[in-house]
């Protein structure tokens, strides 16, 4: 990237920042303007009454568009700069070294560096992150000049699909800048303007707006026209957001209060405080950005009486105390905003103390069931131990009485041997009086020996599946 020069009274700081985030913050892209310049002129009416006429947009994508619109603008009375993205959370639709060539050439001040610096590509929004309102006063050769910028923040809806729990409202951002050139008091003076990345409904009510005015004492005073338009867009969905926000609190709530303790009848979990604790961080940030808001307003309030003073003198009759008017009953509703998040944030907290205390009531009498079912189960676990013992008692005893008649059958087992075989067919007592063994004895042997040597084999085969079995389970 080509280094570009910053302003002389651009502290190093400032300077490092801007440097570091040039990337993220610019990127010209072939298929979108880099700048769109329209332009405000005077038109003299019949009984001297003058109103505005706006140019058809510009789009400039160089140095040298940039100086061929300046030049054809020269006796406009306003130039409007806008800079556009094609997302939030991305870059400006600019290239570094073009909106450098805009701010040298305007001469802009280092504070609206500031302003720049909250867009750009990021992860996550820091609300502290964002500047106050500045303005800066000065003498030029021709005259004096005021400076202003700003970052207004509004809030819409994002139109994406929503899952459950996600929020399906966006906090945008539109930066300011605003250079005002009087050559006299009471005098015409001159305007330009920055905006980056203003609502595509703003652009529409500013040209509204200025196409409606009108005046009739030769000085034109469409300047803070502009703001008026910036500041109502800015709070246009604020109400709508802050309802939203109410009816998921009321959510939360509605499932505390219908819950019934010590039943099953509890419909509510650490999920429900997880989402309390989310909704409270949206209060916050948006309580902060209200704050912001409603003290931008106020100086842009007091930067207009001065411009009134400047442009219209002495002169009750002038058409900017309109506006300042309306930027007070802005200020007003941005303070009634305010106040309206501070209760919902206080209604948050209550809810959330109370969902708290709930968990723990039902964690402790959730313990508490549990230690009585541990003493039950240790009262019957000794119950079992103890009929384990009784049971291990008598297997001994029936095993001894078994061990008895086993040492019993052996004991008889050799004479019932002799006995039966004695007792059978094969053996015999002649009429002589002796023993007489029959010739077939071998039937005996032939047919006794394999029945043992299966019985065996049986034996082992059920004792061999047994150790399977036991080795598979």
């Amino acid at each position: 990237m080509e280094h570009l020069s910053m302003p002389s009274k651009l502290d190093h700081y400032l300077a490092e920042r801007v440097e570091s985030k040039a990337t993220d913050l610019f990127q010209a892209r072939k298929d979108r303007p880099q700048l769109e310049a329209s332009f405000l002129y005077r038109s003299a009416a019949s009984d001297n009454v003058w109103s505005l006429e706006k140019s058809p947009i510009v789009h400039i994508n160089s140095a040298e568009e940039l100086e061929k619109a300046e030049s054809a603008s020269s006796n406009a009375c306003a130039q409007i700069y806008t800079i556009r993205h094609q997302r939030s959370w991305t870059t400006l639709n600019i290239s570094h070294k073009l909106f450098q060539e805009l701010l040298e050439k305007h001469r802009v001040f280092h504070h609206f560096w500031r302003s720049i610096l909250t867009f750009g590509w990021r992860f996550e929004e820091n609300e502290y992150g964002f500047p106050a309102f500045r303005a800066k006063r000065s003498q030029s050769g021709r005259g004096k000049v005021d400076e202003i910028t700003y970052v207004i923040r509004r809030v819409e809806r994002n139109n994406r699909p929503v899952k459950n729990g996600e929020c399906p409202w966006s906090i945008r951002q539109t930066g300011i800048y605003h250079r005002l050139a009087y050559e006299a008091v009471g005098s015409q003076h001159k305007s330009t303007f920055i905006l980056v990345a203003p609502s595509s409904i703003v652009d529409d009510e500013i040209t509204k707006s200025l196409a409606q005015h009108h005046c009739a004492d030769g000085v034109m005073n469409p300047a803070f026209a502009v703001h008026e338009r910036l500041v109502l867009d800015s709070l246009r969905g604020w109400m709508d957001y802050m309802a939203w926000l109410e009816s998921e609190v009321k959510q939360d709530s509605n499932r505390v209060i219908v819950s019934k303790m010590g039943t099953h009848e509890i419909h509510f979990n650490a999920n429900d405080r997880q989402r309390l604790k989310q909704l409270e961080d949206y209060i916050t940030d948006m309580m902060v950005i209200l704050q912001t808001m409603a003290d931008t307003i106020a100086r842009i309030r007091t930067s207009c009486q001065r411009h009134c003073q400047m442009s219209c003198g002495d002169s009750s009759s002038c058409s900017c105390s309109y506006t300042i008017d309306e930027f007070e009953e802005y200020a007003t509703e941005a303070q009634l905003y305010l106040n309206r998040a501070k209760v919902l944030k206080a209604r948050v907290k209550s809810t959330a103390q109370l969902l708290s205390d709930l968990l723990g009531y039902e964690e402790s009498r959730n313990l508490k069931q549990l230690a009585q079912a541990s003493h039950q189960l240790a009262q019957a676990s000794h119950d079992e131990s103890h009929y384990l013992m009784e049971l291990q008692k008598k297997s001994v005893q029936d095993a001894a009485a078994v061990k008895m008649l086993t040492i019993i059958g052996l004991v008889f087992l050799p004479s019932t041997i002799v006995a039966n075989f004695f007792s059978t067919e094969f053996v015999k007592v002649n009429d002589q009086g002796r023993l007489h063994v029959s010739r077939e004895v071998w039937i005996m042997a032939v047919v006794a020996v394999p029945l043992t040597a299966i019985t065996i084999f049986f034996w082992w085969l059920l004792l061999r599946l047994s150790v399977l079995g036991r080795h598979n389970s």
